[in-house]
């Protein structure tokens, strides 16, 4: 069995898993359905398979900087729409909320599903290590897929009168993280200057664990974060929290035509 297999997969699985339980959490409380996931996942493993198909030619762009700077902009895209998710959610305005989850969607699942399409790739003419490699890669997704499971049913077992709070706070943590990774991608090809890092807590949390991955899937969990990566971090919390704050609008009705 591959453990890097297992490690890229189930990576890559939380993120996108843990992103889309907390959606389909605060989608059932707003009583929207899931018709904006099944629209969602078909074009977001369309995009990840045309992204992955063309990442040689989107590695070429920017002078070979083009699949970081791509995958930085997916994860702020991402951060944006949940801050506009955050808004309309205060709002009330049910709507736009659905549209937003299904956006937030799309580009995660074209993020980390383009990912392992591509490290499946490498082993497509390999036979036998092609078998190991799905084998362990399965496993990863299982393991990613009952975390997302368990993560969705915990939510809905909150009291609703915390229910919101909750789920808002979720969501600037997860959009947060994506700024942190983002920063990462930007000052590995140098479109952000290089910076010391602030503190290192491997030794405490590594990274490559199961729980560093659900910290890193959740909250962008860096052990060795940079100076540029928690001032961004913190910028995007306290963003995030601020729109929080935003006053409440009248009590949202469930959308008409929405259903399960």
């Amino acid at each position: 069995m591959l453990l890097d297999s297992i490690v890229i997969v189930l990576r890559e699985t939380l993120e996108a898993g843990v992103l889309i339980s907390l959606l389909l959490a605060l989608g059932h409380e707003l009583h929207l359905g899931r018709r904006w996931l099944w629209l969602a996942l078909p074009l977001g493993i369309s995009g990840a398979y045309f992204y992955a198909v063309n990442l040689r030619v989107i590695s070429s762009w920017l002078d070979y900087a083009g699949q970081e700077v791509v995958n930085a902009g997916l994860q702020y895209s991402i951060y944006l729409v949940l801050l506009a998710l955050i808004t309309h959610v205060r709002r009330g305005r049910n709507d736009p909320v659905a549209c937003l989850m299904s956006v937030a969607t799309v580009l995660a699942v074209v993020r980390e599903g383009a990912e392992i399409m591509v490290f499946y790739d490498g082993y497509m003419h390999k036979g036998e290590q092609l078998v190991g490699a799905l084998t362990s890669g399965f496993v990863g997704l299982m393991v990613g897929f009952s975390v997302g499971t368990v993560s969705y049913f915990s939510l809905l077992m909150l009291a609703r009168r915390f229910a919101q709070t909750i789920h808002v706070a979720l969501l600037i943590l997860i959009g947060s993280g994506m700024v942190l990774q983002a920063t990462q991608l930007l000052e590995q090809v140098d479109w952000l200057p290089a910076s010391t890092s602030v503190w290192s807590t491997e030794a405490l949390l590594a990274e490559g664990s199961l729980p560093g991955q659900l910290c890193y899937a959740i909250f962008g969990y860096e052990s060795t974060p940079t100076t540029n990566e928690v001032l961004l971090y913190c910028f995007a919390l306290l963003l995030g929290v601020g729109i929080s704050r935003l006053p409440r609008g009248p009590a949202a009705t469930p959308a008409s035509g929405v259903s399960q």
